[in-house]
């Protein structure tokens, strides 16, 4: 997961680098991804500067979404005591309905959640705030649970992924 951060963190930085390009002649169309600007750097080199094609930022955008749309981490399951109180959305918690608590996704985005030891997936929908614990991503119900694994093992290394 620090590997994907990471990889996030460095497209980040690198977008606004990748809307520049300098044209040293007119013949030349080749945009140079990157410009190191120093003291010996001339005004007529930067007057050449402009922003690369739409098509570019949209590449970069698009690769930037896909990364931060997989997450991969702990979950857990929500204890038969909370079954039919009130969730952050203010829906009923439901322990047989596929649904799940993330900390920042939209109440009802839907997850596709995939169990990486045997890869069986659920698609649930967000209707809570949680879980309140930073080791996990997700706190799912019983029934999304049981559907990739065990309840009797309490947690399960997971990959998620938002799927609208």
């Amino acid at each position: 997961m620090k590997q994907s951060i990471f990889a996030l963190f460095i497209m980040l930085m690198i977008t606004p680098i990748a809307k520049a390009e300098i044209n040293k002649n007119s013949e030349s169309n080749e945009p140079i991804i990157g410009l190191m600007i120093n003291k010996s750097t001339s005004e007529s080199s930067l007057k050449n500067i402009k922003v690369v094609d739409e098509n570019t930022n949209e590449e970069i955008f698009n690769a930037v979404e896909s990364a931060k749309n997989k997450i991969s981490g702990m979950v857990s399951w929500y204890s038969d005591k909370f079954h039919g109180l009130k969730t952050s959305s203010g829906e009923l918690y439901n322990k047989q309905e596929l649904t799940a608590a993330h900390k920042t996704l939209p109440f009802g985005t839907k997850v596709k959640v995939t169990n990486v030891k045997n890869g069986k997936s659920v698609v649930v929908k967000i209707n809570d705030r949680g879980p309140h614990s930073k080791s996990r991503v997700l706190d799912l119900s019983k029934a999304a649970f049981n559907e990739i694994g065990s309840i009797n093992s309490g947690v399960l290394n997971v990959e998620m992924e938002v799927v609208k």
